[in-house]
């Protein structure tokens, strides 16, 4: 799974008022294990990472779907968090996959 290769030093999203900063998009990626989502993310300069766990092997569990950081599942508040300050971008490598990722995320925040 993609989380094993991520760095081990950041953390969840933790934007607590208006004023939290956007969260810029550093790199993304699709794994080849069905579907899986990988986002780095910059987040008042500290980089962040997000997986969308979608890979075939996961598929009928508890695990299929859940966006994680780090640190593990995101709760549906940290979610809706993330929804809150990140800025998609309108072209690029990126975009596409960061779309997909905030329709996911929509879904399973405000679900």
């Amino acid at each position: 799974m993609i989380s094993s290769a991520l760095p081990s030093h950041h953390h969840g999203p933790q934007m607590t008022d208006a004023t939290s900063p956007l969260a810029t998009v550093v790199d993304c990626a699709a794994a080849a294990d069905g579907g899986s989502l990988w986002i780095q993310l910059s987040i008042g300069g500290q980089v962040k990472n997000y997986t969308l766990n979608r890979s075939i092997a996961s598929r009928g569990t508890a695990q299929y779907g859940q966006v994680s950081s780090q640190h593990g599942p995101l709760s549906k508040q940290e979610l809706r968090d993330l929804l809150l300050v990140l800025d998609v971008p309108r072209q690029g490598m990126c975009a596409g996959l960061v779309e997909e990722f905030v329709q996911f995320l929509k879904k399973s925040a405000l679900g």
